[in-house]
């Protein structure tokens, strides 16, 4: 059994807009709204340098320590036909 205190919440993902693209975290990872993205990042600080190596540049918020991070992609956006096409077969 659980327990779960009073002052105890979940963890909120607030989302972020970087360079005109939202980021928004889930506790899956994080995505972005660039077009033809359909991947999930581990970190907010990937989603940046993902929007950063699309657009060029390092925008505003492109500090070297972000950038020496890197981007590490963990999985895929489902796409909206996917769970049926799995479930027929």
């Amino acid at each position: 059994m659980r327990v779960v205190w009073k002052d105890s919440k979940p963890k909120n993902y607030k989302p972020v807009k970087y360079r005109d693209h939202m980021i928004y975290g889930s506790p899956e990872g994080w995505t972005t709204t660039i077009p033809g993205d359909d991947n999930i990042y581990a970190t907010h600080y990937d989603a940046l340098n993902a929007i950063d190596a699309a657009l060029g540049g390092t925008g505003q918020m492109g500090s070297a320590k972000r950038q020496k991070y890197g981007i590490k992609i963990v999985g895929k956006k489902r796409e909206a036909g996917d769970n049926k096409k799995k479930a027929r077969a």
